[in-house]
């Protein structure tokens, strides 16, 4: 058996899909979550800037990837009994004794935080992180837009459609370029580690939709690109926007995508995952302001204890 200390982490390819999504739809822990960080969709986008790596144990599968800090940290271990998650999880905390690392598993499922609850690893705790939590809707809130509620977005969609000569396209190769530029347009003056990050996780989505089995469409005005959603349905029948930018110079236009592109692709779907709001203001504003159903909610075991204050805001 592999000693704990010498693990060999590679980096995710397209080879391990198969691999990964065998676990997430028949292991306990993972096949009705609506989580969205382990689909190996979200894992394969996200591979380059965060450095995300697997490594193959007898129990299953432990992902790594780097912080933000560029350290190195854990996405809860994946395994199809739900006996072998603690093991997996103790495995991990081992790696990283051995090799002077903080211990650091983060986006655990409050399922997957509860199967841990009897780890005891000296000062480590189980932390809730809030600004984590993924919020959920309804497919039907978000297509119909009925109610006081939604009136506003109501009022914002019917303004765009009835303002602006539009058209809802399904993306080709030659709308690349556009799209990117609108997502430097749309984070101009924002050089932060965040906004790198995502721009280097869409082109990979752009360059891999069939592969990844994702669903790309824009919303040309006067044949000009104003807004583009990425997104899947995974394995649990769960929506999942993973990018979703537009030109606010245009009134309108992220109701418009947002009513769009949930119309088209999410209406059998159980609920629809529009992910985190990172603990900032006006993205927990405009996220909550679409009534969620409920929250993916999401904890960290870690011996960090500045996590705690980060991630709680």
């Amino acid at each position: 058996m592999l000693e704990t200390k010498d693990m060999k982490f590679t980096p995710i390819t397209m080879d391990d899909k198969e691999l990964i999504e065998d676990i997430l739809i028949n292991g306990e822990l993972y096949k009705d979550s609506p989580a969205s960080e382990i689909n190996f969709e979200s894992l394969y986008c996200w591979r380059e800037s965060e450095q995300i790596k697997k490594c193959i144990i007898d129990e299953g599968v432990i992902l790594s990837f780097l912080d933000n800090d560029d350290l190195m940290a854990f996405y809860p271990p994946l395994v199809k009994n739900k006996e072998d998650f603690v093991p997996a999880m103790c495995k991990i905390a081992e790696y990283c004794v051995a090799n002077g690392l903080d211990i650091y598993i983060e986006r655990l499922t409050r399922q997957q935080a509860e199967a841990a609850s009897d780890i005891n690893v000296e000062g480590c705790s189980m932390i809730e992180c809030r600004s984590h939590f993924e919020y959920l809707y309804n497919p039907s809130d978000l297509i119909n837009l009925t109610g006081k509620n939604y009136k506003s977005k109501r009022n914002f969609l019917h303004g765009f459609m009835a303002e602006y000569d539009y058209e809802f396209l399904s993306y080709d190769k030659s709308m690349k370029d556009e799209i990117l530029l609108l997502v430097k347009k749309w984070g101009k003056g924002c050089e932060s580690h965040d906004f790198n990050v995502e721009c280097s996780a869409i082109r990979i989505a752009l360059d891999n939709l069939e592969a990844l089995n994702l669903h790309c469409d824009v919303i040309k005005v006067d044949g000009k690109i104003v807004a583009f959603a990425v997104g899947y349905i995974n394995h649990a029948n769960v929506g999942v926007v993973m990018f979703e930018k537009a030109d606010v110079e245009f009134r309108g236009t992220f109701q418009a995508i947002n009513n769009f592109f949930a119309t088209k692709y999410f209406e059998n779907c159980v609920c629809v995952n529009r992910q985190e709001d990172l603990g900032l203001e006006g993205m927990r504003t405009s996220k909550s302001s679409y009534h969620p159903i409920g929250f993916a909610e999401k904890f960290s075991y870690t011996n960090k204890p500045e996590v705690e204050k980060i991630f709680n805001v």
